[in-house]
């Protein structure tokens, strides 16, 4: 009886599978499926590689060529150079013991430092003037300048009215410009009517100078002893100036030669001077 029992009861779970089959097939369920997926934003940072090329600096030194001096030893022989200033007469005179003879400038005075310029032709004419032998024992060797003599000037804080000048001395107090051998009249000098005087006292200091290798019979140096004579390198320029026709003295203390001083210049100017 168990038997049948379930024998029937699985006829009606096959008679129900059936029937539900067939009510499946003509009623057709829907089913819809949403799938909401949140917005997730994802910021990723840009990752920025800076690649940094490497600096290259590149320091070019710089060739240096040295050339060795060629340093050439020329043993000269010691000059001295003699200033003898005048402060209450304006005189400047510098003179060098050099026994070498000097290449005189022959262009023209614009370029020399101090050129004044206003009074040369009327300087040029009292050199003319000079008295013949004076004139002729320096005019071959001798520049004269109307100028304010820079050199002077800056030792005397002040234009002087005359210079002479041997070593051609520049305003720094360097020498061997173009103005060597040179008498120099400025126009503080003519202003004061005192040209003739200043050119006579410079070109006595220019003979003096120019006859400085002149030897006297006992093997001396005439110049020397004329100075030891008259007592120094001025009084003697005076001496000469007098002797000359001067009327006027710088440094002695009167204008009237003895007869000694006079016989002293004959003996010297005959020894000394060619003319």
């Amino acid at each position: 009886m168990n038997r049948n029992l379930t024998l029937i009861t699985v006829l009606f779970i096959v008679l129900f599978i059936g029937v539900s089959y067939i009510y499946v097939l003509d009623n057709p369920v829907e089913i819809n499926i949403q799938a909401t997926i949140g917005n997730t934003t994802s910021t990723s940072a840009p990752v920025t590689t800076t690649t940094s090329a490497p600096v290259t600096t590149t320091t070019t030194a710089p060739v240096t060529t040295t050339t060795a001096p060629v340093t050439t030893t020329t043993t000269i022989p010691t000059t001295t150079t003699t200033i003898e200033v005048s402060q209450e007469q304006e005189e400047v005179t510098i003179n060098t013991n050099s026994e070498e003879d000097t290449e005189i400038y022959k262009g023209e005075f614009t370029s020399f430092d101090g050129f004044e310029g206003e009074n040369q032709l009327r300087l040029n004419e009292l050199v003319a003037s000079l008295p013949d032998e004076l004139r002729k024992s320096v005019e071959s060797s001798v520049i004269f300048v109307n100028g304010c003599h820079s050199y002077a000037a800056t030792i005397l804080e002040r234009c002087p009215f005359g210079v002479w000048d041997s070593a051609g001395t520049f305003a720094d107090g360097t020498v061997n410009s173009k103005w060597k051998l040179s008498v120099w009249v400025s126009n503080k000098a003519f202003a004061n009517n005192r040209e003739y005087d200043t050119l006579l006292h410079e070109t006595s200091h220019a003979l003096s100078y120019l006859t400085r290798n002149c030897i006297n019979p006992e093997g001396e140096k005439k110049r020397i002893e004329a100075q030891e004579f008259f007592g120094s390198e001025e009084l003697f320029a005076d001496a000469l100036a007098i002797y000359y026709g001067g009327d006027y003295a710088y440094y002695r203390e009167n204008i009237v030669l003895q007869d000694s001083e006079r016989e002293f210049l004959d003996n010297y100017i005959a020894l000394c001077c060619e003319n």
